[in-house]
């Protein structure tokens, strides 16, 4: 909304009195700060409005998206632009421009640097033609910057501050027009079974229970490749015969849960179901995978399973993403031991702390976390991070009890 003047005719005795006073002719919509008073003996009828210059070269700035649709929200990764209205500015001259961060003071306001990718030259002017300009940038890397910042929350509002001859003035007149920007929001879901109660042993200690977690739709997993034959080193990134190096290829003839090559474990059945590649096997594919009969259906899924659902930010779920992406290549070694190799909860612990690394910090998890049952019981104080959700504690849901006919 711009700064106006409402001009207001009545057939006789019309009597008009505002202070503060914004009208939105869109909508009819009335608002004041403090008193609107308007009557008339006939009916009265909106003559003409005009629109209060920003200042002396500047009428207004706004922002819109890539079809030149009005914004006051995008997404971190989205295309935008700042429109410039002027008045008495010649086709050709240029305005000088600084986008900043609003943060309530203008010495804490924090710079947004716009760069050409193809000279690496500041950007910083537009040209003026007919009394109008535009710039248009990809939100990116800079953004994220911006929110990376300590205290800036899951947001950021931008303005800018428009420069010509000797006037300076920052545009959009209303701090409510500024353009709020952040990250869109992945959900994450965690999926833990836990060992039957009637298991003992390894068993009852975690061997029987899986973790593993899905990030938007991908799916990611880890556990035991028991199949003899022969790895390659270099593959799994790991010196399977302890010889110094990780450059040979090895027979293993008897691997097992203390010593054995990794691979996806749920993501491997499911893949050779249905003739797919584990990479590619989704979290729906899982949630249907685990609601099978154990027995049945050959999935050995006997233990309770929960669900554990909370939000991140985009850039917090690539993290997530790429650590997994780098597992998938080199599987590397399971071993129940975690001085020997890594297994199922290690790994979908040591993912989510690539988002969150600290343990003091949101969402921090301990070092020690070896169990499915002791990851479950650290991400029930998780809270989502993205805008959308910011602060809402994660949502627990047992989606498959333990079985009633399990037996060994």
């Amino acid at each position: 909304m711009v700064k106006g003047i409402i001009f207001r005719r009545a057939g006789q005795g019309f009597f008009s009195e505002s202070e503060t006073y914004l009208e939105n002719f869109d909508n009819i919509s009335h608002n004041s700060g403090t008193k609107v008073i308007y009557t008339a003996d006939q009916n009265h009828y909106l003559d003409h409005w005009e629109e209060i210059p920003a200042g002396n070269y500047f009428v207004k700035g706004w922002w819109t998206d890539e079809k030149d649709q009005p914004i006051t929200k995008a997404y971190v990764g989205d295309t935008v632009r700042f429109h410039l209205q002027t008045k008495d500015i010649q086709n050709g001259e240029e305005v000088l421009f600084t986008i900043y961060d609003w943060d309530g003071l203008k010495i804490m306001n924090d710079k947004l640097t716009l760069t050409n990718k193809n000279t690496l030259q500041e950007l910083n002017k537009i040209k003026i033609q007919n009394n109008l300009g535009f710039i248009e940038w990809k939100t990116g890397k800079g953004i994220l910057n911006l929110l990376e910042e300590f205290g800036e929350g899951n947001e950021i509002e931008l303005f800018v501050e428009c420069t010509y001859k000797d006037e300076s003035i920052d545009l959009p007149d209303r701090t409510d027009d500024y353009l709020i920007i952040f990250e869109k929001e992945v959900l994450i879901t965690v999926i833990v079974e836990l060992p039957h109660s009637e298991e003992t042993g390894w068993g009852a200690k975690g061997l029987a229970g899986h973790s593993a977690m899905a990030i938007g739709e991908r799916y990611f997993d880890y556990g035991p490749n028991k199949n003899p034959g022969i790895y390659s080193e270099r593959q799994y990134d790991a010196d399977f015969n302890n010889d110094g190096d990780k450059d040979d290829n090895v027979q293993i003839d008897h691997p097992d849960f203390k010593n054995s090559p990794g691979q996806p474990w749920w993501g491997t059945h499911i893949a050779r179901r249905k003739g797919i590649k584990p990479q590619d096997v989704t979290l729906d594919m899982v949630i249907q995978h685990v609601k099978l009969h154990w027995e049945k259906d050959g999935t050995l899924i006997y233990g309770k399973v929960h669900t554990i659902e909370f939000y991140v930010r985009e850039s917090e779920a690539n993290k997530m993403i790429n650590w997994w992406e780098e597992r998938y290549d080199h599987l590397k070694i399971y071993s129940v031991f975690p001085w020997t190799g890594e297994q199922c909860t290690t790994t979908v612990k040591t993912a989510i702390k690539e988002a969150f690394p600290t343990f003091w910090g949101v969402n921090g998890m301990p070092t020690t976390t070896q169990r499915p049952d002791g990851l479950l019981q650290d991400l029930q104080s998780f809270t989502s991070t993205s805008k959308e959700h910011s602060g809402q504690l994660a949502q627990i849901t047992v989606i498959k009890a333990e079985s009633v006919d399990f037996h060994k």
